[in-house]
């Protein structure tokens, strides 16, 4: 294997592991995966929260069931 093959076939790899990295973490986004705990970008108050309907956070659990 030559150098020019070796940077080529690495390349490759590094674009493919790269496109492979973001689809995987576009398609764990959509299925509305929960957030851990400290994750939670609203300070608890998550009537004001985009996230509120898929987070996995114990206050928004608890937002939502009192909604109901």
């Amino acid at each position: 294997m030559t150098r020019r093959e070796f940077l080529k076939t690495l390349s490759r790899l590094t674009l493919a592991g790269g496109l492979a990295w973001w689809t995987a973490r576009l398609a764990g986004g959509s299925r509305g995966a929960s957030r851990p705990a400290d994750a939670c970008h609203a300070n608890g108050v998550c009537r004001q929260c985009p996230d509120a309907n898929r987070c996995g956070h114990p206050t928004a659990i608890s937002f939502r069931e009192a909604g109901k």
